[in-house]
Formats: structure tokens, sequence, C-alpha cells
């Protein structure tokens, strides 16, 4: 008995290029690369009227995931790991038997670039002088040699209470004081516009008076302190 085995008949394939740009997601906010694609794919059992619709929607999904992940200002990197996933056949959803590979060319616009140059700078600042607040900021030494490092000439004239008090107020006023001037700030608008700053101004005035009577008197508030307080509430000048 003959066995006759057949030929597999190689897999027919689709090209297509896709010239009209795409904007995909990059991992800088509000920045997009640009992207245009090549792709190649075995139509499998379909009979979908527009499969490079289906494809192209495909290629972008795939695309956005990977290029999501990359800062904006490093293109060629973006681009190369695009074409990594894209470059590995994969079955295109909805069409049985069917595989998609493709690559892609990523690009910047000008303006975009210089958008995602300058959100890396920002960011990078953002983050030195986080970590000046946290490492030198906060401790008065701290202030105090990098100020003498910069200017020696002041190392006898230079007074420690200066920086003390810089430092204090940079840890407390982030913790106390900024937050609760916010407050007062809502309350002054969400009330009636000729009532809200002065009853804001009400509030901390009592709770100076009730707290910290000698404050009010150093700085000769007591007679203006007694005579807004005394006022009905809702008079107004």
């Amino acid at each position: 008995m003959t066995f006759r085995f057949r030929r597999r008949r190689p897999p027919v394939y689709t090209e297509h290029t896709f010239t009209e740009p795409r904007s995909l997601r990059s991992g800088t906010p509000g920045i997009c690369f640009t992207a245009t694609f090549s792709a190649r794919w075995v139509p499998g059992g379909t009979g979908h009227h527009t499969p490079e619709a289906v494809v192209i929607t495909e290629l972008v999904r795939l695309a956005t995931s990977i290029t999501g992940n990359w800062e904006a200002t490093d293109v060629r990197g973006a681009e190369d790991a695009l074409n990594a996933v894209l470059g590995h056949p994969v079955p295109i959803p909805g069409i049985a038997d069917s595989e998609l590979s493709a690559r892609a060319r990523l690009t910047l616009s000008a303006r975009a670039r210089a958008d995602a140059e300058q959100y890396r700078e920002d960011r990078a600042r953002v983050a030195r002088l986080r970590y000046l607040k946290e490492h030198l900021y906060s401790d008065p030494e701290m202030v105090l040699l990098d100020h003498l490092e910069r200017h020696p000439q002041d190392l006898r004239t230079a007074d420690i209470k200066d920086f003390q008090r810089l430092s204090r107020s940079l840890r407390v006023g982030g913790q106390w004081w900024y937050p609760l001037l916010d407050c007062l700030e809502t309350l002054s608008a969400e009330l009636p516009d000729r009532h809200g700053d002065r009853l804001a101004m009400k509030l901390l005035l009592r709770a100076f008076k009730d707290t910290l009577p000698e404050l009010i008197d150093r700085y000769q508030l007591r007679e203006v302190v007694d005579q807004l307080l005394d006022e009905p509430e809702g008079d107004s000048p």
C-alpha cells in the first residue's frame, strides 16, 4: 500500500500599510506618540467586510498597552519595545485561525517633545525640592552648613537662630498652618460674600484671645479684637 502525503500549502498572507497616523498614549501625562503601522496577517476563516478595520483596532489596542509604560522623551526605546511585541504573530480576536504581526514607527512632534522635556525637568525639580525639604531644610544645622558652603564669608556673622526659624516654619507650616489657612479660606468662600471673610477672621481672633491673650496685647490689638468679637453675627461695616 502506498501512502501519499499532501504537501501543506503555505499560508496566504495579507499585507497592508496604514498610512493614517494614530495617536498612542505615552507614560507622560497629556503627551501622545504618533504611530504608523505596517501589518501582515493570515485572514483565517472570516467573512468580515472590513478586515483592515479589525486589524488596526487590535494593533492600536496592543500598542497602547506598551507605549503607555514609556516616557514620551524615549521615543526609540518605546518603538523597540513595541516592535518586539508586534513582531510576534498573535491571533486576531474574533477571527478564527488568524495570526497577525506588524511593525510600527513612532514619532513625536516638536511641540510634544518640548512639552515632554519641560515635564521631565519640572518633575526632576520637584523631586529635588522634596529631597532637600526632607534631608536638608528639616534640620537647622544642615541648612546652616549648606548656607556656609555657598557663602563662606558669612562664617563669623551667621546666626543659627535664623535657620532654626526657617526649619521650624517649613516643618510646622506644612503640617499645621497651611491646612488651617486652607480650611479658613474654604469656610470664607462657602459663606455669603459680605460675611465669609469676617466670620473666618472672628474664629481665628477668638482662638488667639482665648489661648494666647498676651499675643493680642503685644501687638496692641485688644480694642480692635474686642470690638470685632462683640459685634452681633451678620453685622458688617
